[in-house]
């Protein structure tokens, strides 16, 4: 069990992921766990819970997310990125602060979804698309990419030359 970290409520967002201690800029907070992995096409077969607590492993398969870490909300300005199935702070996380992460790192559906992170990046509406991304943001971001993400990301570059 994780004492670093707790699941508790994030207002409108419903529940979210804070921090019980605070974390530096580029530490380890904690370890996401995945449950079965499904296939897009069989993306119907999962309840509404599971379909809510999804993350993209390629563009073929979805892992179920269990534990904390499906509670990670999105913001567009996160505090923290994970890398895998690890998550990194970002900047520097405050005792008591919500852990928020971009959901965009490790997708490429394109659904748009409203936003409720309240920062002032925040556009309330989001395209739900690594590549939907400002330039810069994917720079920053594509070290912690997933390989399916980062091969895209040189295809699409390398066709830009």
């Amino acid at each position: 069990m994780n004492t670093d970290i707790e699941v508790r409520r994030a207002g409108g967002k419903g529940l979210g992921v804070f921090a019980c201690r605070s974390f530096r800029k580029g530490e380890f907070i904690f370890r996401r766990r995945h449950g079965r992995t499904v296939r897009r096409t069989a993306l119907g077969t999962l309840t509404y819970d599971e379909r809510e607590h999804l993350c993209e492993l390629d563009f073929d398969q979805s892992a179920v997310l269990l534990g904390a870490g499906r509670f990670l909300n999105h913001s567009c300005d996160p505090n923290a990125v994970r890398s895998g199935v690890k998550v990194f702070a970002r900047r520097r996380i405050r005792r008591g602060e919500e852990i928020t992460i971009d959901y965009r790192l490790n997708a490429f559906s394109g659904e748009p979804f409203r936003c409720h992170c309240g920062t002032t990046a925040c556009t309330g509406i989001v395209v739900n698309s690594f590549f939907a991304l400002p330039e810069s943001r994917q720079r920053e971001y594509l070290p912690y990419a997933p390989r399916f993400i980062k091969q895209e990301y040189r295809r699409l570059n390398s066709a830009k030359r």
